[in-house]
């Protein structure tokens, strides 16, 4: 194409923060997200709009300035998201397809390199388990087939986990807890892995109108005994719903992922309506669609942790119920607290009085509940979750027949020898992470930033026409082999591809094409011949060693090319 690179590489520490955040002296970058959010947004506002904290790419209202909109389009697609309501409605999935598209085709911030990929190995002899639901949502499909070497009981699963410290979803911020919280405590909605939303404790959510919901509470789910054994008939209602709303909001270690709650109010012991301000600043409340997701967080018991009876008050932190939830949480979910041995072992049991085995309340079809989470008929009991640091020590365990599951995240990758021996399967997924390189639109950076219309076609800038040159020039695959032997998810979202039904099936895509590429470039005005060293175009890529791999790959077709370019 004839563009001159210059590569810079910078450890993670030391001055990178600064030139990333600060300067911004680059044309592009190599990058990586990854959130434990997992929504459509807020995760993106903040990234692709005109004041967010990590607009790296330098979007500008004035790139894409709407007369009607008085704003720019992207900014108008980012901020209309948030207000579409119900949240999981058709128009809401295809308005968001339609800004995934629009940024990508007439923006183009970033070419989406990869999506990091999982690997999970398990005995053979396990049946019905699924790694992108996960073991909790597999748990009522799976069982054991026959025993395998090594193993004690098949009646349980043996799985390895961290150590946790705090079993509290209030207070615990889901540090290496989450899997035993998601076990215990239940949600009101419930999102399968696809990210499509279904009803649990609440049996409906009823939108009043764009800023008022009114939930109706499951009947007939009872609450597990307490640790004190002081509550062993209490059933779930709206006191546990507003209880546990008003700690999120108000006492919480993310109280601000609640600011959209204007006011909470108890219609009767099966109903709770909820009134939505997503923008306090103005005098109407207005809608705010991310409520929806928030509605997945866990509830907490109101009749045990608040006994003190303040109840529109700050909770009484000082009653020992809060610190012996801490150590021994229990909620109405499919498993209970059995034991727990510190530095070893934390052993859930399946909890028979729990209504996902009553099939009088999963039969309601609204639930779709034995389709998408089974019937529990496959004998299991137990979920021993192993207490284990290193991941050398769980590789141990599983090969030796004393962990059923092991998992491979990033380090250290799977042995190659497990791929081929008959005893073990293994399922992929993918993370919530999405590798990047990042493009500079600015107007400071006199190419990729260029806003002068294009001579090729002046319904785009010469900047944009660059970028999309550069977008096809890459060639994704051969990265891919070159650095992760093929085991990484291409990428072609400007979010991440977990996210399911959001990620538009159509969206643009830049595959390798180097004609399409010089053709982009001919457009921007430039004389592209083959092999030309350099055409005067100048960018500056700046690499973050320690987050992106693709800096090797270029380090390496530098290599390559030494004594015929200059470097």
């Amino acid at each position: 194409m004839g563009i001159k690179v210059d590569l810079v590489v910078y450890d993670c520490g030391g001055t990178w923060p600064g030139e990333l955040l600060a300067f911004r002296d680059f044309d592009l970058v190599t990058l990586g997200f990854s959130e434990d959010e997992r929504t459509i947004d807020p995760d993106f506002t903040g990234i692709y709009n005109e004041n967010g904290s990590l607009n790296f790419f330098g979007y500008h209202t004035s790139m894409d300035w709407d007369v009607d909109l008085g704003t720019g389009k992207n900014e108008w697609y980012m901020k209309e998201g948030t207000q579409i309501m119900p949240s999981n409605s058709e128009d809401r999935i295809e308005h968001y397809w339609s800004w995934e598209n629009y940024l990508m085709d007439k923006i183009l911030p970033l070419y989406p390199l990869f999506t990091p990929m999982e690997y999970t190995f398990y005995w053979s002899d396990s049946e019905g388990f699924s790694f992108a639901d996960g073991i909790l949502s597999s748990w009522g499909k799976m069982n054991w087939a026959s025993s395998h070497e090594g193993q004690i009981s098949t009646e349980e699963v043996v799985i390895a986990d961290y150590q946790w410290n705090d079993l509290n979803p209030i207070t615990n911020g889901y540090f290496n807890t989450e899997l035993i919280s998601n076990a215990i405590l239940d949600p009101l909605v419930f999102f399968d892995s696809d990210k499509s939303m279904w009803p649990h404790l609440a049996e409906t959510i009823e939108l009043i109108n764009d800023t008022h919901l009114r939930i109706k509470c499951r009947k007939g789910v009872k609450w597990q005994p307490d640790p004190d054994d002081l509550f062993n008939n209490e059933y779930f209602d709206a006191h546990d719903v507003y209880f546990t709303l008003f700690c999120w909001k108000h006492v919480s270690n993310d109280q601000h992922m609640f600011d959209w709650i204007k006011e909470l109010e108890i219609v009767d012991s099966e109903t709770i309506d909820i009134f939505i301000d997503g923008n306090p600043e103005t005098e109407e409340n207005d809608p705010y669609a991310p409520a929806y997701s928030r509605l997945g967080l866990h509830i907490l018991p109101e009749h045990y942790l608040n006994q003190t009876q303040i109840f529109d008050e700050l909770p009484d932190f000082t009653h020992p119920s809060w610190q012996k939830f801490v150590n021994h949480c229990f909620g109405t979910g499919l498993f209970s607290l059995e034991n727990y041995l510190e530095g070893s072992e934390t052993i859930l049991t399946k909890w028979d009085e729990c209504w996902r085995l009553n099939t009088t309340l999963t039969s309601d079809p609204v639930l779709n509940y034995i389709e998408r989470l089974g019937d529990y008929s496959g004998g299991l009991e137990k979920l021993r979750i192993k207490i284990i640091t290193h991941a050398e020590e769980a590789q141990a365990k599983f090969e030796g027949g004393k962990i059923d599951i092991v998992d491979f995240k990033y380090y250290p990758e799977p042995r190659r020898e497990y791929f081929d021996y008959p005893d073990y399967s293994y399922q992929t997924d993918i993370k919530y992470r999405m590798n990047f390189m990042g493009m500079n639109m600015r107007t400071v950076r006199p190419v990729l930033g260029d806003r002068d219309p294009a001579p090729g076609d002046p319904t785009i800038t010469k900047g944009l026409a660059v970028r999309k040159a550069i977008a096809y020039a890459i060639n994704r695959q051969e990265i891919n082999d070159l650095m992760h032997r093929g085991l990484y998810s291409d990428l072609h979202y400007p979010i991440y591809s977990k996210l399911g039904i959001w990620c538009n099936p159509d969206i643009i895509k830049y595959e390798y094409d180097l004609t399409e590429a010089k053709r982009y470039m001919k457009i921007a005005g430039y004389d592209v011949k083959d092999y030309t060293p350099t055409i005067g175009l100048h960018l500056e890529v700046i690499a973050i060693l320690s987050i992106s791999s693709l800096v090797f790959v270029l380090l390496k077709k530098r290599k390559e090319v030494e004594g015929k370019l200059r470097p």
